[in-house]
C-alpha cells in the first residue's frame, strides 16, 4: 500500500514538468514561421524551399522537442543561478533590440532588393562564436553583463548550453545563470524549454538566427528542400 502511494506521489510530481514538454511538428513550424519570415521580393519565388531548409535544420537539431537541453563542456548544478528575467534591461541590449526591430521592418518591405547572400548575412555569426568562448565578465561594461557572477576563488569551467526547439545558446540568446551571456533576447533560458514556443520564435526571428540555420544547411536538408513540406497543407 505504501509503495503504491509513493509511486502515485512520484507520478503526480512529474506531471507539471511533463506537461511543459511537447514535440512540435514540421507543419506547425511551417504555419508559424511562415507568418514571421518575410523574404525580399526577388526571393519570393523560392519561399517554400527556403522555409523547408530552415525547418529541416531546426528539426535536425532538436527533433521538435520543446524541452530539449544539450550541454557541451562541464557544468555543475548551481543552486544560486539567477536568470536575467526580471532585471531592468541593459542599455546595450535595448540598442540591440531596437536594431533587431529595425531589421525586421526592413525584412518585411515588399520592395526590398536584397539578395539571398544579403539576408544570409543578417546574423552576426562571428559575434556568437566570440560569445561561445567567453566565460567571465572581464573586460565588459556593467551594461553588458549577465547574471553570471565569476567567483575568483574557483576555476571557471567552459560550458555551452542549447535550449528548446531551436537549441538557442546560453552564451548569446538567453541567460541560464551558468555562464556569461550576451542575452540578446533578454530571456531566461528556461523560458525556451516550455510548451509555448511564441517567445522562442520571437527570439529566433528578431535575432535573425534562422538565416544562420539556412546558411549552414546540411546536404540532407538541401536535398529534401523541394519535398520536405509537401505533406503539410
Amino acid at each position: 500500500m505504501k509503495v503504491c502511494l509513493l509511486l502515485g506521489l512520484f507520478v503526480v510530481a512529474l506531471l507539471p514538468s511533463l506537461s511543459e514538454s511537447r514535440i512540435v511538428s514540421k507543419c506547425e513550424l511551417k504555419d508559424k514561421l511562415g507568418e514571421e519570415i518575410n523574404l525580399p521580393k526577388k526571393l519570393k519565388s523560392h519561399d517554400d524551399e527556403i522555409l523547408s531548409i530552415i525547418i529541416c535544420e531546426i528539426l535536425r537539431r532538436s527533433n521538435g522537442n520543446t524541452s530539449l537541453v544539450n550541454v557541451d563542456g562541464i557544468r555543475h548544478p548551481l543552486a544560486t543561478a539567477q536568470p536575467t528575467t526580471g532585471r531592468s534591461e541593459p542599455e546595450t541590449n535595448k540598442t540591440m533590440a531596437a536594431e533587431s526591430v529595425s531589421s525586421r521592418k526592413k525584412q518585411k518591405s515588399p520592395d526590398s532588393q536584397e539578395s539571398l547572400n544579403d539576408v544570409e548575412n543578417r546574423f552576426d555569426e562571428e559575434q556568437m562564436q566570440q560569445d561561445d568562448q567567453r566565460m567571465s565578465n572581464e573586460g565588459s561594461s556593467d551594461e553588458d553583463r549577465s547574471s553570471y557572477q565569476q567567483d575568483p576563488n574557483k576555476i571557471t569551467l567552459w560550458s555551452l548550453g542549447y535550449y528548446g526547439v531551436f537549441q538557442l545558446r546560453d552564451s548569446h540568446f538567453c541567460d541560464s545563470g551558468y555562464r556569461w551571456s550576451r542575452n540578446l533576447c533578454q530571456k531566461s533560458c528556461s523560458d525556451f524549454t516550455d510548451d509555448d514556443i511564441t517567445d522562442d520564435i520571437e527570439c529566433l526571428i528578431n535575432s535573425n538566427y534562422h538565416w544562420f540555420l539556412f546558411r549552414t544547411l546540411s546536404h540532407e536538408c538541401f536535398n529534401d528542400r523541394k519535398t520536405f513540406l509537401h505533406d503539410c497543407s
